[in-house]
């Protein structure tokens, strides 16, 4: 169970200009109230929610944040949060340090994050740490706590791994129907509105996942599992351009001639002569 904590804490110490990562303050509070940065701050900050539920703005959209939320704003980067319900719980630190941009940005954290619905435990085993540090030793706190922040800032890179992990599965989900769905139907027509439907997601996030997994767009995607096929049955049969065009979901012979020659750099009737003669001629070296 996380403890109330109700105040904040920005030590101060000489020489903290040569910790590569340093603590500037820490705090929460059951009742935070309204909070803006303009652009101006020269620190880095995590902040995560313990209870109740607030919104927080940034390029131009605004994301509820309830417990489990974790969000990440680079420095100087413009902000704002607040309340939904009087008693909004929240923690949170702030750090910079002669070697942070290079830190964050070998773990990807260069532009804000937002996490929902974390595990925040080892969070707040790291933050009340750090807080009972700095209340029992003045002298050494917050170089022992430096040290600390770089735990939470690790911590926060496992959770965006661990984020995206589940993300992925997720994306698995919907993509594996559709990409069932085109290796059983390549070869008729398939709008991409019946793609879409089978997904159960927009047709923009379907494109943009897909894209992400597969490297190319679901249309160039079809159109090179069509010509895959092509090639196979140029090399394997005898049957007639037109007949092949129409097994591989091309209803116009011209078409199909077209886009195999974008593909492959010749046309499907090259493509057998040279093929099937390059088997002829491996097949007699193996005598």
């Amino acid at each position: 169970m996380t403890a109330a904590v109700e105040s904040n804490i920005y030590p101060y110490a000489e020489k903290t200009e040569n910790l590569p990562v340093c603590l500037r303050g820490i705090g929460g509070t059951e009742w935070q109230g309204y909070y803006q940065e303009n652009g101006e701050g020269c620190w880095f900050k995590i902040l995560w929610c313990i209870s109740g539920m607030g919104c927080i703005n940034y390029d131009e959209q605004s994301v509820e944040i309830s417990k489990g939320d974790l969000i990440f704003m680079p420095k100087a980067y413009p902000h704002e949060y607040y309340p939904y319900q009087p008693k909004w719980t929240v923690r949170w630190i702030v750090f910079d340090g002669y070697d942070i941009e290079r830190t964050l940005g070998e773990l990807g954290l260069d532009k804000p994050v937002l996490l929902k619905s974390c595990d925040t435990t080892e969070l707040n085993k790291l933050f009340n740490k750090i807080m009972l540090t700095l209340r029992t030793d003045r002298i050494n706190g917050i170089f022992r706590c430096s040290g600390l922040c770089y735990d939470i800032i690790l911590e926060l890179h496992s959770l965006i791994l661990n984020a995206v992990k589940s993300g992925s599965n997720v994306k698995n989900d919907i993509l594996l129907p559709v990409i069932n769905h085109i290796e059983d139907n390549f070869n008729r027509d398939l709008p991409i509105s019946e793609l879409v439907g089978l997904s159960g997601v927009s047709h923009q996030y379907l494109g943009r996942i897909f894209r992400q997994a597969m490297g190319s767009s679901i249309e160039k995607y079809i159109k090179k599992r069509r010509i895959l096929e092509a090639k196979h049955l140029l090399l394997e049969t005898d049957e007639p351009i037109n007949e092949i065009s129409d097994k591989c979901g091309f209803r116009e012979p011209g078409y199909f001639s077209t886009v195999f020659k974008r593909s492959e750099g010749i046309s499907p009737i090259e493509y057998r002569r040279m093929s099937k003669k390059q088997l002829l001629h491996n097949r007699s070296g193996r005598k």
